[in-house]
């Protein structure tokens, strides 16, 4: 329920916007958004350097100004295109943290907040991302050793995308990246369905984990270093009775044998990990900070 409620609020976010800027004559941003249910991009870049609130330009001053403590392991944080870097504060009174606070004073990360637009096919938006990434290792104050990305929902799919660009630097980034933690990011790609309706579809098949071909790229090869690690919940697996109410009532796991759909893998050498725990968020889990020291030691 926790990504139905997300998904509901952020269609009505952009549903609501768009009818404003009707209202005021302006050109309906909207309609270069992602599939529905995703909230309209702040920016026109598709993806920014964030801290204390505001972007930070990926130049040597930038990065020094923002980061004046800054250690030879970077931290990204990538939350969902729906949300933004304060996700990661959620539940800090029951946690007593975050995960930007424990690797930063237990093991000497430097957390850096990137936020990207939604994952699509377009591939400058991708590079832009890839770009944006290696200008913050190329201008990071101290030698960079090594990077970590943890990602919430389809941030993590914008990842995937972005560590496919080829880069041209002397260090390209995707070589120093040793993890990659995906929290909530659909893992099965499948082909979109014919003759469903699009909203209960797209809840019905996020909640499983599942994104479909027309949203991602399929042949997309790992970073080959870095050790991927998927952390769902297991009710992401079960069929979904609120995506049935709201239009799909043909689930893809529950079509005939000659109409079943293949789900193929998007991160074929990562590891699935299921945590059980439902009442604290993903992005701040006490499961999921003691599994990130461990992996990031």
């Amino acid at each position: 329920m926790p990504a139905a409620v997300r998904i509901g609020w952020a269609f009505v976010r952009t549903t609501a916007g768009f009818g404003w800027r009707l209202v005021q004559k302006q050109a309906p941003l909207a309609l270069t958004a992602g599939p529905l249910g995703r909230a309209v991009a702040k920016s026109r870049t598709s993806a920014a350097l964030r801290s204390a609130g505001r972007d930070v330009l990926p130049s040597e001053e930038g990065l020094l100004g923002a980061y004046p403590h800054a250690t030879s392991r970077i931290l990204v944080l990538v939350p969902d295109s729906a949300e933004d870097e304060g996700c990661w504060s959620a539940a800090q009174e029951q946690t007593g943290g975050s995960y930007a606070s424990r690797l930063a004073s237990l093991l000497d990360w430097t957390p850096v907040h990137l936020r990207c637009a939604p994952p699509s096919l377009e591939v400058d938006r991708a590079a832009e991302v890839s770009a944006l990434v290696q200008r913050l290792v190329d201008h990071w104050p101290e030698p960079v050793q090594r990077v970590a990305v943890v990602a919430h929902g389809d941030g993590g799919l914008a990842l995937r995308a972005a560590a496919a660009v080829r880069s041209w630097s002397a260090t390209p980034w995707q070589g120093l990246v040793s993890d990659v933690v995906l929290l909530g990011t659909p893992h099965l790609l499948v082909d979109p369905p014919a003759g469903s309706l699009a909203m209960g579809r797209q809840l019905d098949e996020e909640l499983a984990g599942i994104v479909t071909s027309d949203r991602v790229a399929e042949a997309v090869e790992p970073i080959p270093a870095a050790r991927y690690v998927v952390i769902t919940r297991p009710a992401r697996l079960e069929r979904s009775t609120v995506g049935s109410l709201m239009g799909s009532l043909l689930w893809w796991r529950d079509r005939s044998r000659l109409r079943r759909r293949s789900a193929q893998q998007l991160f074929p050498t990562a590891s699935v990990v299921h945590v059980e725990d439902s009442r604290l968020p993903l992005t701040n889990h006490p499961e999921v900070q003691r599994a990130l020291l461990g992996w990031l030691a």
